[in-house]
């Protein structure tokens, strides 16, 4: 890892130590209440920043894979709503043929096969 990096590391955890310690002393709370915001306000700032530059770049990337893909689950859920409307249709015939044949509509003689 890189040095610059490690120093950064360890002043951020030093912050961080020094913040808890000094809320937990009655006497600082004033002063914990002035340093929350003062340390958080950049940081989130900067995490924005962060945020508008990684954002654009991985969409860009990902972007049109999470449409294909969001077409071909679309295309699965087609096929899956087909099929469910095929059964219907096949329990609806089933159940109309046992009626018919129930009330004598239809010739219920079984003609032997060849």
């Amino acid at each position: 890892m890189n040095k610059k990096i490690i120093i950064i590391y360890i002043i951020i955890l030093i912050v961080i130590l020094l913040v808890v310690f000094a809320s937990q002393r009655v006497a600082s709370v004033s002063f914990v209440h002035k340093l929350i915001p003062a340390v958080t306000n950049p940081a989130s700032a900067f995490l924005s920043k962060g945020t508008n530059l990684v954002i654009p770049s991985i969409y860009s990337k990902i972007g049109q894979d999470v449409q294909n893909g969001g077409e071909a689950i679309q295309n699965v859920i087609d096929q899956g709503k087909q099929k469910i409307s095929d059964a219907q249709k096949n329990i609806e015939n089933y159940f109309s043929g046992i009626s018919d044949a129930v009330q004598g509509k239809t010739d219920n003689t079984c003609t032997p096969s060849n």
